[in-house]
């Protein structure tokens, strides 16, 4: 069975890919679509408002509550389950409307709420439930107004200080620090663009910082400064998590799957797979299929 993709919901009134809607809307709009499994298109901000409720994320299922957001992924697989329980302010995005400068660049790519190669988060948003709440309502209603030519920045500013809230609420720290752009950050956020995009390559760490125009040094220090893990083992766990949506949501064949993330043998993959994740490919797919 192929994932479908979930295209990006437009407001009539504007072609920016960035859009705000409440939860039942989206129901009435897609409902037969969001109850299956479907691949984002975009990145996706849950404001939970009232109630609870489960979200299948890749292959977890998330319980969500009042009072709590869920920062969804491009390329992650999702699937409301039933029955809704619960209300909701659905907040959309891509990274090409948000990073529409060096410092937006290198938060999106840095900051803690889009750490792909990690499981999705339940975060607490209590302090900041209020603000959230109003941006979202503000977004909303800029969307609305028929469109002008600095609209985008009007809603880029908005959404910053929604994920700058979103900061906040999970480190429950400052964020200046993120904000500050620095040579290290930049490059870290340039590496995962560049991983992102070029997942399909099999390139070696050593060949991305080529294409980068940096020294394999500089890269391995700014990862170590800035995510206290190397470069090798973030593409390691961004592949894994790759290799496990395309065998649980994509039903792909291992020789595919290999041929797809740049391996160039099946049962290189295969040996890859298990050194990770303790399971060969068959064992993963079969344990939490049935899951």
């Amino acid at each position: 069975m192929k994932i479908p993709l979930e295209p990006f919901m437009h407001r009539s009134s504007t072609r920016l890919y960035i859009n705000c809607e409440n939860l039942d809307s989206v129901l009435a709009r897609r409902h037969d679509f969001v109850f299956t499994p479907h691949e984002l298109s975009f990145f996706s901000i849950h404001l939970f408002t009232e109630g609870e409720g489960i979200l299948n994320v890749d292959f977890n299922p998330i319980k969500v509550a009042s009072k709590e957001v869920l920062v969804l992924f491009k390329n992650q697989v999702i699937e409301w389950k039933e029955p809704i329980n619960h209300n909701a302010k659905i907040l959309i995005f891509t990274e090409d409307f948000f990073c529409i400068d060096e410092m937006h660049f290198q938060f999106f790519h840095t900051s803690t709420l889009f750490k792909q190669t990690e499981m999705c988060k339940r975060i607490e948003v209590m302090n900041h439930f209020e603000e959230l709440v109003l941006l979202f309502d503000i977004i909303n209603q800029e969307l609305m107004k028929p469109y002008y030519p600095k609209q985008r920045y009007v809603l880029n500013n908005y959404l910053f200080n929604v994920l700058i809230f979103l900061e906040r609420s999970l480190n429950q720290t400052t964020v200046e620090e993120k904000l500050a752009v620095s040579h290290e950050k930049l490059i870290v956020a340039k590496f995962k663009d560049f991983v992102n995009k070029n997942l399909n390559k099999g390139y070696s760490v050593k060949r991305y910082a080529e294409e980068l125009n940096i020294g394999l040094r500089t890269l391995e220090y700014a990862f170590q400064k800035n995510e206290n893990i190397t470069p090798y083992k973030w593409i390691c766990k961004r592949i894994v998590m790759e290799i496990g949506r395309c065998l649980l949501y994509k039903d792909l064949p291992v020789n595919v799957i290999s041929y797809q993330l740049g391996f160039k043998e099946a049962n290189h993959l295969s040996i890859f797979f298990k050194r990770h994740t303790g399971l060969n490919p068959l064992e993963y797919k079969n344990r939490y299929s049935k899951d």
